[in-house]
């Protein structure tokens, strides 16, 4: 007979079964979505190379409704991405506000030699974007650094927002725990901007607090894309990326990805950490560029971090205490397979496969002693 405990573990590897049909139902899902982070990718830098277009949130917003277009989800796009990109667009549209007041006010109380004394202090009286050039810049010469780190830049926007995507396609509650962290983490940095508006490397070079600063940008543009250099250089592109040119600390450049890269760890495990390579890529580009200084990069992980927490230790209550469309049925269906510990999730298969043969070596013995009583009875 087979024990009582045994009887458990089959208990919890039927239970255990729906969860992984779930998993196995979601990978085609899983595979459309990274086949659509790759190609939003490869889009963005195609069009930023071929027609020197730099898409905003709102903009990328209807090349992301054509994907939900071609897999029939649509309707559901709408409703979950439009409050999301309203809000994205009411931020972009204040710090634009944000940095006509800064410049009306001919920025005055910016701070700059608060980060330069941060920066002498980290690097021993060395500045890291002087620092950089110094040993990589030459003039008239593009190096595959200087092509990676316009390609980085370029992605800002795209790179956050094409991940939310992704998550969208497949869990619509990993979609707003993200979405709600990035909005917070914007909006709270704004608040951050008007109380201690902070001036970048190439503002401090302008002013003349740094001298020797030079725009790889520029050049690599000039090289790369000469049909569209002439409307593109580094005062430009940053204000069509930020607005604002004292809001530098904290770096949402180094924000975005860090909390792309925290989400990827925390919903993909291991394979999240394949983000990690972008994030250094990204803290060479925005230093080398002079858009940055390294204390920028080190506010904006730590802001990133901290709003991540915040969310996490409040999603509870989010979820029971707000109407998020559809979120508190999906977090009760389609979500607990992000729990189901796969060693484990294994070892109860292996078990159930035991179990299983013994259930059939116990029913071949029970033939077999049947079998051999009706021939007992045949022979008398």
């Amino acid at each position: 007979m087979i024990e009582h405990n045994e009887s458990r573990g089959g208990q919890a590897t039927l239970e255990a079964a729906p969860k992984s049909r779930q998993i196995f139902a979601n990978r085609p899902f899983a595979a459309i979505a990274i086949l659509i982070f790759v190609g939003y990718m490869a889009l963005a830098i195609g069009l930023y190379f071929w027609r020197g277009i730099y898409f905003r949130p709102d903009m990328w917003a209807i090349l992301l409704f054509i994907g939900a277009l071609l897999l029939g989800q649509w309707k559901t796009f709408l409703r979950d991405w439009v409050p999301v990109v309203m809000l994205l667009f009411g931020y972009e549209f204040m710090r634009g506000i944000a940095g006509k007041m800064m410049e009306a006010d001919h920025y005055h109380g910016v701070h700059v030699t608060e980060l330069l004394t941060a920066e002498k202090m980290l690097f021993g009286g060395t500045l890291p974007p002087l620092w950089l050039q110094d040993k990589l810049y030459v003039p008239g010469v593009i190096h595959w650094y200087d092509i990676m780190a316009v390609l980085i830049y370029a992605l800002h926007f795209v790179f956050p927002l094409v991940f939310a995507f992704m998550l969208w396609v497949g869990s619509k509650e990993r979609f707003w725990q993200f979405s709600l962290t990035f909005l917070l983490m914007n909006y709270t940095a704004f608040a951050f901007y008007l109380l201690f508006p902070t001036a970048s490397p190439w503002v401090a070079d302008e002013w003349g607090y740094i001298h020797g600063l030079v725009m790889p940008f520029d050049q690599a543009i000039h090289i790369l894309v000469p049909q569209v250099s002439h409307t593109f250089n580094t005062v430009e592109i940053w204000g069509k990326l930020s607005g604002n040119p004292v809001a530098a600390l904290p770096s949402l450049h180094a924000a975005y990805p860090w909390l792309v890269l925290l989400f990827a760890v925390k919903f993909f495990r291991r394979p999240g950490l394949l983000f990690l390579a972008y994030n250094v890529a990204l803290w060479f580009t925005v230093v080398y560029l002079g858009h940055h200084w390294v204390v920028d990069i080190l506010a904006g992980i730590a802001w990133a971090t901290a709003c991540f927490i915040l969310v996490q230790l409040l999603w509870p209550r989010i979820v029971a205490g707000f109407r998020i469309p559809f979120l508190r049925k999906e977090s009760t269906t389609t979500e607990p397979e992000a729990n189901v510990d796969p060693v484990a999730f294994r070892k109860a298969v292996a078990n159930a496969e035991a179990r299983l043969a013994l259930v059939e070596n116990e029913e071949n013995i029970n033939d077999d002693e049947n079998n051999a009583t009706k021939r007992g009875r045949g022979a008398r």
